[in-house]
């Protein structure tokens, strides 16, 4: 077997590398390698410096690299690109193809470990950890220590800090290599998929620089404008909109009760309060305004487009543990969903680049607002010649709750649904719930919002703060009303939920030994290996949760496992603080439905793209493909046809999409 050639780069460079991104950082000339250290095997990791001649070893890489051996590297995407970009364009060295990497940073998220080199060594209780004073250093000799007269950066380069540097190399690969060690490998399917992911984030997003540039001017002035008339309003207390505390001090004074924060939802509720003085009100209308995020976007859509107009590197493979992918850059996953019609995106784009904010604010609202609400338009065709095709795989995590379990009449109904022959499923779910005609229930109408509230709500095995999320009007008795009437309706669905449970602890209870949960034929399979449980998907894909135990909880035994929490951490039941957000989190039969539903839709997704080779962007359940005008339609409908057709894997499962050509991405 062919040794493991297991590298790691030290870079310099005037760019800030999370500011322009990767493709524009290896690019630059200011660009260049510090060093790079490598080891073939179980070997003491060695040093290449820019000065340094061919060496043997030097050409046992080269060879290595020949005879299409393997090189591993943690975040290899980094690697691979300073390697291609800068070793092989400056220094001679063969091409490394990304068929040939292994990313530990890739096994570690799907292993639902942290990413980082030394909180994933640290979550595996590695003897050998990353050399934390070393990499203040690196992150010092990354930028220029100053700059002449003339401009030209100076680097640091004196014989010490570089020794320090080449150590603090050398022990990454050390760690990398024993991470490695204790990873498993990704299946050859996930490798496909990996690899399509390395191939979609070189592809880039097209963007529209020019519109997005004058986006950035305008939202600049408007700012100014906010701040002047703020100042106006508090009589000089707070003078700007992003003053907080003497804007939070002016208000309580104001109201005559604290103010704590004035973040997005705080300004919401304040702004509902009765009889609030005109000044607060329009305080508070100032500061929502100002704080809307569209230059949060438009900065990085600026500064991370290539040359070639766009966004690289925007994707993390599994940056979620169910598989799913994560945002990083301009963070597509959370771009404003409340988008104007296309004519008026492009109407308001018009006047962003003119710089007629007051139009704007005339004709459809305020600026600040409308260049949020548009923020998807800055992806764009990239010419006449092109458009944007995008579908969205429709209320898939409901539809899969219900193939998962076998609720037979759900699937149905999604089917009925599809073709025209029966209502949709909010409708349907509200006259369920309130034993009322389907027929009585319009679309749109406050019925049926009601029941896409008891759909998204519930189906997880939520109550009334589920509800809460996306209803404020219901009083919480006929919450619980609707809950008990929703979970009578779906008999397979509650069912499935104590079954996923049941199965994952009796796993944990006896290691080696294998549960099943959910219909047959479709069922998730739970069991105890090493020190993980595993579940493996209908897709044969396997999620992970590390460090399981059972512990006493308020409804009886408790799966818990060690994770990195979300946003809302108050599943967490232990932080034993030996790695950065590391901490032991319980879990319950509907929490472990939504992981498995996410997964199934995840991998759902993944096969849908990997039958493309024009994706440029995939939201949560959605993908954009980027075509020549002359094959929209074509590509309309084959995009179409493989989201309502599912895998062999998933026989049954009622996909559906609907399809649309598009000159700028959009609802």
């Amino acid at each position: 077997m062919t040794p493991i050639l297991h590298i790691d780069f030290e870079t310099r460079s005037t760019l800030d590398l999370p500011t322009v991104g990767l493709w524009n950082y290896v690019r630059h000339p200011s660009t260049d390698v510090w060093c790079m250290s490598w080891a073939i095997g179980e070997a003491e990791p060695e040093v290449w410096k820019p000065a340094n001649s061919l060496t043997a070893s030097q050409i046992a890489i080269q060879n290595h690299l020949a005879f299409g051996g393997t090189v591993v590297a943690h975040n290899a995407a980094f690697e691979l690109a300073v390697w291609n970009e800068i070793m092989v364009k400056r220094y001679g060295w063969p091409v490394l193809k990304p068929e040939q990497m292994v990313c530990t940073m890739a096994q570690a998220y799907a292993m639902g470990l942290p990413g980082s080199l030394e909180n994933c060594a640290l979550a595996l209780g590695l003897p050998i950890l990353k050399d934390e004073e070393g990499y203040g250093l690196m992150l010092r000799m990354a930028r220029p220590r100053a700059y002449g007269k003339d401009g030209t950066p100076i680097w640091w380069t004196d014989p010490d800090r570089l020794a320090r540097l080449y150590a603090y190399c050398q022990q990454d690969v050390r760690v990398e290599r024993e991470i490695h060690k204790r990873l498993m490998p990704l299946s050859d399917s996930e490798r496909k998929v990996w690899l399509m992911d390395y191939t979609i984030n070189q592809r880039g997003i097209p963007v529209d620089v020019v519109t997005a540039t004058a986006g950035i001017k305008m939202a600049e002035t408007i700012k100014v404008k906010c701040d002047q008339e703020l100042a106006v309003a508090t009589k000089g207390s707070a003078t700007s909109c992003t003053a907080l505390d003497a804007l939070k001090e002016w208000m309580s004074d104001r109201l005559q009760i604290p103010v704590p924060s004035l973040a997005k939802d705080t300004v919401a509720t304040l702004l509902l309060r009765p009889n609030l003085p005109d000044d607060v009100k329009q305080a508070l209308l100032l500061r929502q305004e100002a704080g809307k995020a569209s230059t949060a976007k438009l900065n990085p859509m600026v500064e991370m487009a290539g040359t070639d107009n766009r966004i690289h590197n925007v994707f993390q493979y599994h940056g979620a543990s169910t598989g799913r992918w994560a945002g990083r850059g301009i963070q597509p996953h959370n771009f404003p969903r409340d988008v104007p019609s296309a004519e008026t995106v492009e109407n308001i784009l018009a006047l962003v680049r003119k710089g007629d904010a007051a139009a704007i604010d005339t004709i459809y609202g305020p600026p600040m607002s409308m260049l949020s609400k548009c923020l998807r338009g800055f992806i764009w065709n990239g010419g006449e010649d092109y458009r944007v095709i995008a579908g969205d795989l429709a209320n898939v995590e409901g539809r899969g709750t219900a193939w998962l379990s076998g609720e037979q009449w759900k699937i149905n109904a999604y089917k009925a649904a599809d073709a025209g022959t029966g209502p949709g499923l909010y409708e349907l779910a509200y006259a369920k719930a309130f034993g009322v005609p389907v027929e009585s229930v319009k679309n749109p109408s406050p019925e049926r919002q009601k029941g896409k509230a008891a759909e998204l709500a519930f189906g997880y095995q939520g109550a009334l703060g589920a509800w809460r999320k996306f209803d404020q009007t219901v009083p919480d008795q006929q919450v619980e009303e609707i809950k008990v009437a929703w979970r009578a309706a779906h008999p397979q669905i509650v069912k499935t939920w104590y079954a996923l449970q049941n199965a994952a602890i009796k796993a944990v209870q006896h290691p080696g030994e294998v549960y099943n949960a959910g219909h047959p034929g479709r069922a998730v399979k739970f069991k105890v290996s090493g020190s993980f449980l595993w579940c493996l998907l209908p897709s044969g894909r396997a999620l992970c949760y590390p460090y399981p135990k059972i512990l006493p909880g308020l409804y009886g035994d408790q799966l818990t496992y060690m994770t990195v929490p979300g946003v809302d951490k108050s599943d967490i039941i232990a932080d034993p603080h030996n790695a950065s957000g590391w901490a032991r989190v319980g879990t319950y039969g509907g929490s472990l439905m939504e992981n498995v539903i996410q997964a199934v839709c995840r991998d759902l997704l993944a096969h849908v793209m990997q039958q493309f080779s024009d994706i440029v962007l995939h939201v949560h359940d959605e993908v954009a493909r980027h075509v020549l005008v002359s094959q929209a339609e074509a590509a309309r409908e084959d995009l179409e046809h493989a989201m309502r057709s599912p895998p062999t894997w998933a026989a049954g499962f009622p996909l559906w999409a609907k399809c649309k050509i598009m000159k700028r991405y959009g609802k």
